[in-house]
């Protein structure tokens, strides 16, 4: 991408988290304007019908993630500043050349976030409320140009087939687990302790594998299956379900309690632990509901 020529992008960004909705009659909505020029970079990043918390106890941050040489990177761009009427519109510097300090490029970024992070826990997952796709207006300029179609979601599910099949090309690096006494997948597992090489864009995962260390890998006849250790809490969910991860399983030990059932008390779901999974088709590379 050329810096020192002046460029600018308008993403609209979508709800992904109605929970943090000031009026919960409608939807929460944002956009980002990025600007770029002269070796220089700014980011407007604004939002309507976001809940204000009293004494800070939840603040919103911009995120920009991507991937380089098979790894997630990540950048925070900063806070996002709401009035009382829960909108607002924040101004970040950022350098399109070095975005987060190590070299990498604003060409590599290709997804933004905005998210609730708690101040009085550290420990409490990161909630996404809004994303976009950095990307997308690029792709469109190229479609509009070239006169045929392009699928982003396309693209994603060949990046994420890729990134399972390494994982499978080299599965005898990683050490065979049995997390599950009853398997509803009936798959056959291996604990990754390399971060690196998850697979899928997914805060709410990022945050979970990074806090334990590991995510397991398995298959079955037609799927990569992807497990991220969690809770059945709706806090341990990756984004409660819409990245792929709607399947919970109690890790082996843990079946007595229950914690899945629809009248499990907070006690139980709190002291079982177990693994949500994602199924990726062999395929397709798309991700699918068990």
């Amino acid at each position: 991408m050329e810096y020192m020529r002046r460029k600018k992008s308008f993403v609209m960004l979508q709800e992904q988290n109605h929970n943090f909705a000031l009026d919960k009659t409608r939807p929460v909505k944002g956009y980002i304007k990025l600007e770029t020029g002269d070796g220089q970079g700014a980011i407007r990043v604004g939002a309507d019908n976001l809940r204000c918390f009293e004494h800070g106890s939840y603040i919103y941050k911009l995120l920009l993630f991507g991937k380089k040489n098979e790894k997630t990177i990540y950048k925070i761009a900063g806070d996002l500043i709401l009035n009382s009427r829960g909108r607002g519109e924040t101004y970040l510097r950022i350098d399109p050349a070095d975005v987060d300090g190590n070299g990498n490029s604003l060409e590599l970024f290709t997804i933004a976030i905005v998210v609730a992070v708690s101040s009085s826990d550290r420990r409490e997952p990161l909630h996404p409320i809004l994303k976009g796709d950095l990307e997308k207006e690029e792709r469109t300029k190229a479609v509009r140009a070239a006169k045929q179609t392009i699928s982003y979601d396309s693209y994603y599910n060949r990046y994420v087939l890729q990134c399972c099949q390494a994982i499978q090309d080299r599965v005898e690096m990683y050490d065979r687990t049995i997390p599950f006494k009853e398997d509803k997948t009936k798959a056959s597992w291996r604990r990754v302790v390399n971060l690196g090489k998850f697979p899928m864009v997914s805060p709410g995962a990022r945050y979970m594998i990074s806090r334990y260390r590991h995510f397991i890998f398995g298959e079955d006849e037609n799927h990569y299956l992807i497990g991220v250790p969690g809770r059945y809490l709706q806090q341990e969910q990756p984004e409660q379900g819409a990245s792929g991860f709607v399947l919970w399983q109690p890790i082996m030990g843990a079946e007595n309690y229950r914690a899945d059932r629809e009248n499990a008390s907070l006690a139980d779901r709190q002291v079982a632990y177990g693994y949500w999974i994602a199924a990726v088709n062999k395929q397709t590379g798309s991700i699918e509901r068990l």
